[in-house]
């Protein structure tokens, strides 16, 4: 991008309201459309926003020219005259005459108002520091529009920070910095969302192609019959979805879930299979708005896989994405300032929150805002290791935090999750599918411990078909992870006959 002309409008004039109305609009037209301007409008509003927080101590010099300037004042400063005591005295009294008199008759307290009153007026401190204003409880509003977000932004960062230091949240807490660390490259955090979407939708297509999947299975140390049950359970599954209109209720959203993802995994490609993916997508879409919390985040683990895939409901899924987001970090009188929000209290399963941190990983390719999705993932993480280190270390914790935020741990931290995960097989882990499935698609080919999974996961294909909508979902995603797992591994090759 070229240097402005001398006429045009600059990033500091648009904050600062200098220039015309029509520059000004042509200014934010550009905002619109590049994305490195727009990051140059939010780093000067991050410059804006230190520049006015900066203070700066006097050092022990600048007080030791401020004593000798007192001094040179105090030597040209004529010796003052004394005067009798008694005329100081005098002085004063009248003084304190003419004071009361006026205090009596203006009475700027009220205190004869006060008198007539019923009973004592009693002034109480608070016990505890006041929260920080939230949009909507009488904070001005900025004078400036496309300042209004950063504030706002801000304003919710100091309401979390508020809350969390007086709960002593330090997981919670860290996971907040690690989130509002200054990106090492901020287009990145933009693209690659958009570049698993587009994963998701290629790897659909690669997965219609029958010997396309057993090739994988036999890539990844797997059966090729195991595909067999895969379509299998599938065809089920579908065959359940088909009947939602008819007999599924709110309370089936988290399995409903679960089978629209297992169809999709499996391969949609035929008809009816295809028509019952979009019966199951369009019965969740429909329950979007009666949804909140873990129901919700359930609800666009599915749905943000159907928009990849199909280009269906996309509109909705940003929308409500952006409601689940807000649902985390919008303080309000009841969120942040007397409870946490429902996704980081204690009653969420642990499953739950790693589908969220996934979601909340894709959002940013609909259109979300990345860096809310960003702290959102974090928080979630934080929630994990909080219930982690209260005691909770079975698989499916450890499953959660690997399948929710692997790319967010450090080096150390996710070589010992995966050590810990490396006890427990998938067979013994049999019926829980939900916790085998987040065990299996997080581990990633080239981890150590990879292939060992993928030989030990050959084994649930003889295991029987558990019957329920959610069991026998999940089920199936465990069966098609060689070849429905991870989108941007081998399936490109193997489809172009490598």
């Amino acid at each position: 991008m070229g240097a402005p002309r001398s006429d045009e409008t600059t990033v500091v004039d648009l904050l600062l309201g200098e220039g015309e109305p029509t520059a000004q609009d042509r200014l934010r037209q550009r905002l619109a459309e590049d994305p490195a301007l727009a990051l140059e409008l939010a780093e000067t509003v991050a410059l804006f926003e230190a520049c006015r927080q900066l203070r700066v101590e006097p050092g022990a010099r600048f007080a030791g020219r401020m004593h000798d300037v007192v001094r040179r004042a105090e030597r040209r400063l004529p010796a003052p005259r004394s005067s009798p005591w008694w005329v100081a005295a005098g002085w004063l009294a009248a003084a304190a005459a003419v004071v009361s008199a006026l205090l009596w008759h203006f009475d700027p307290l009220g205190r004869r108002a006060v008198r007539a009153l019923p009973g004592p007026i009693v002034h109480r401190a608070p016990a505890r520091p006041m929260p920080p204003p939230v949009a909507g409880e009488g904070v001005a509003a900025p004078v400036l529009p496309e300042v209004a977000p950063a504030v706002a932004w801000a304003e919710a960062i100091e309401a979390m920070r508020w809350r969390l230091g007086i709960e002593n949240s330090h997981r919670l807490e860290q996971a907040m910095a690690a989130a509002l660390e200054e990106p090492a490259d901020p287009l990145q955090r933009w693209l690659a969302p958009h570049n698993a979407l587009a994963s998701l939708r290629a790897s659909h297509e690669r997965r219609t192609l029958p010997e396309v999947r057993r090739a994988a299975l036999r890539h990844q140390g797997g059966l090729e019959d195991a595909d067999a049950r895969v379509q299998e359970l599938a065809a089920r599954l579908a065959a359940d979805l088909r009947s939602l209109p008819l007999g599924a209720r709110p309370g089936d959203v988290g399995a409903v879930a679960l089978a629209v993802r297992a169809v999709l995994a499996a391969g949609a490609d035929e008809s009816d299979r295809a028509a019952a993916l979009a019966d199951g997508g369009d019965w969740l879409a429909n329950q979007l708005p009666e949804l909140a919390g873990a129901r919700l985040a359930s609800a666009l683990a599915a749905l943000v896989e159907v928009a990849a895939v199909t280009g269906r409901h996309g509109e909705r899924v940003r929308a409500h994405g952006r409601r689940l987001v807000d649902e985390v970090l919008q303080p309000d009188p009841e969120t942040w300032r007397r409870r946490r929000p429902e996704l980081l209290g204690a009653a969420v399963p642990v499953a739950t929150l790693a589908d969220a941190a996934r979601v909340a990983q894709l959002l940013p390719g609909l259109g979300v805002d990345p860096a809310r999705c960003l702290l959102v993932r974090q928080l979630l993480l934080g929630r994990l290791r909080e219930r982690r280190d209260a005691g909770d270390d079975g698989p499916e914790l450890l499953a959660a935090l690997l399948y929710g935020g692997a790319d967010l741990l450090d080096a150390g931290e996710r070589a010992e999750v995966e050590r810990q995960l490396r006890r427990w097989t998938p067979l013994r882990l049999a019926p829980d599918f939900v916790t085998v499935h987040q065990l299996a698609w997080g581990f990633e080919p080239g981890r150590l411990g990879f292939t060992r999974l993928q030989r030990e996961l050959r084994r649930l294909s003889v295991l029987p078909d558990p019957g329920a909508m959610a069991s026998r979902a999940a089920f199936c995603l465990c069966l098609a992870t060689q070849y429905a797992a991870w989108p941007g591994g081998g399936l490109g090759t193997l489809a172009d006959g490598g």
